[in-house]
């Protein structure tokens, strides 16, 4: 303990609480390099999450309410991150800007955009309160969308985005990549939400076999083959039929669970409602919603 810190300790005791904060604050400037702790800051909300360095920029103004750095970096959290560069990449989207695989904040498709925020904000209600899995979950938008409502969040994704390019959002969800859904283990929770993802995966029995293993209830889109897809999308490699996904969601489920209940909403652009989500099974629809339900172990 240095003299500058026990002299702060006796102000403190005998009620002089602004010397003691004062003396205090010298104590500790005189042994720390703060240049090197407001980096770490940085560092600590791309990597742990945004709260530890929220945390650590305001460590820094309490002990240097001057620090320019750590208010620059403690406001730009906000916005999304430390700097906020990640929403600015050219690539967020993908490697061919004409056809983005990733949907994001700013996107040139707002329409797009729409969409899929439309899908998240129509699950809300369905995973109020659960711990939730958010399987395919690109950029975030949608765990942050989730978590508005959801007890806890984790997102899942095969991209690996650069330092630059990792999402940060406010609101908590806690986003892995580098995750595949045909071969890793997902953790257990109460709903999986997997919106245009199936047909991406190689290997989508597996996966759903995976996210059944892990929750008892999955909300899921497939996009209509017909107007979505391989021959409109290189990326999709698989153009199922709506029976097809049936069966596909209820077989998967088969080794945990006696039946899976189904639900059926339809996304559309023929009747004029723009992609609006409405209840019923329609094959010809643009795209189709199924929330499906575990119903009784297997026998």
């Amino acid at each position: 303990m240095t003299a500058e810190h026990t002299r702060a300790l006796e102000l403190w005791e005998t009620g002089h609480r602004d010397e003691a904060l004062a003396a205090l604050r010298r104590a500790v400037l005189a042994g720390l390099d703060l240049e090197a702790v407001n980096d770490f800051g940085v560092v600590a909300a791309a990597t742990i999450g945004e709260e530890a360095g929220r945390a650590v920029f305001e460590t820094i103004l309490a002990l240097e309410p001057g620090h320019g750095q750590a208010r620059d970096n403690h406001a730009a959290l906000g916005s999304g991150g430390a700097d906020g560069a990640w929403r600015r990449s050219a690539t967020l989207g993908g490697p061919d800007p004409d056809l983005p695989e990733r949907a994001f904040p700013g996107m040139p498709a707002a329409a797009v955009m729409r969409e899929h925020a439309l899908r998240y904000a129509f699950t809300l209600d369905l995973v109020a309160g659960l711990d939730t899995l958010d399987l395919g979950c690109g950029t975030g938008y949608g765990s942050e969308m989730l978590s508005w409502a959801a007890r806890s969040v984790r997102g899942f994704d095969l991209w690996e985005p650069s330092a630059e390019e990792r999402p940060r959002w406010p609101g908590g969800a806690v986003l892995t990549y580098g995750h595949d859904l045909c071969r890793d283990r997902l953790p257990t929770a109460e709903a999986a939400v997997m919106f245009e993802v199936m047909e991406h995966l190689a290997d989508a029995p597996a996966a759903l076999r995976r996210t059944w293993a892990a929750v008892d209830l999955l909300i899921c889109s497939f996009p209509n083959p017909v107007f979505h897809g391989s021959h409109h999308n290189p990326y999709h490699v698989n153009d199922w039929p709506l029976d097809r996904v049936e069966r596909e969601v209820a077989e998967a489920a088969s080794g945990r669970f006696d039946g899976v209940s189904l639900a059926h909403w339809r996304q559309d652009y023929r009747d004029g409602t723009q992609g609006m989500i409405l209840p019923g099974r329609d094959p010809e629809a643009s795209y189709w919603i199924i929330v499906a339900r575990g119903a009784g172990p297997a026998r």
